[in-house]
């Protein structure tokens, strides 16, 4: 994982995910916008930065804003999250914006117990789940990583969210993946101005 967890006793998966489904019991999802990062929007619609075609993963999807997005005849995207409430509700959307299953569906994966299929994914977008993703990318893949937070304003109670620095990133991804793109003045919201980078990196 990153810096924040070093030295830190073992996680326990189940109280760990816990923690989510008792946020999308109880409805407190704070960390929902109602729309994809406007980073995301910028580097795809106004830099027109090109995905390769075929299938695409959303890790920790939440309602599903970033899989509906970034889907397209060419990309089928799928949105996985660990709770599933969230899924359902990501699935509602899908179903009252008209995107179909072919282009965009969602399912419910516990990413402690996930094995990535055999063909693997030729897209993968990490907004805050910032973990080994590299058996996940097929080689040439490209993996859309919107760094957050970079900011210690944002957990001084420790977290989650958990503070990742850039180099936090290059330790986990350097081996198996190829920094293309970044750009830390990238579009954000209001209150994660400064907070935020994304970045583009291609598996080897």
């Amino acid at each position: 994982m990153n810096s924040s967890l070093a030295g830190q006793a073992t996680v326990n998966s189940d109280e760990y995910n816990q923690i989510w489904h008792n946020c999308w019991n109880d409805k407190r999802t704070p960390w929902d916008k109602g729309d994809i990062s406007p980073a995301l929007r910028e580097l795809i619609q106004d830099k027109k930065w090109q995905l390769p075609s075929g299938q695409g993963l959303v890790p920790g999807c939440g309602r599903g804003y970033d899989a509906m997005f970034l889907a397209s005849p060419q990309l089928h995207m799928t949105g996985a999250d660990l709770d599933a409430t969230a899924v359902a509700t990501a699935d509602k959307l899908r179903e009252e914006k008209g995107i179909s299953k072919d282009l965009a569906d969602f399912q419910v994966i516990d990413f402690f117990k996930f094995t990535p299929p055999a063909d693997k994914y030729q897209v993968a977008y990490d907004y805050t789940f910032f973990c080994a993703i590299h058996p996940l990318c097929l080689l040439g893949g490209e993996l859309i990583v919107l760094m957050y937070p970079i900011s210690k304003d944002d957990n001084p109670n420790g977290g989650p969210p958990f503070i990742a620095t850039e180099d936090d990133y290059h330790k986990v991804l350097d081996a198996n993946f190829d920094l293309v793109h970044v750009d830390p003045q990238c579009k954000t919201h209001d209150d994660r101005v400064g907070k935020e980078i994304i970045s583009v990196w291609r598996r080897k």
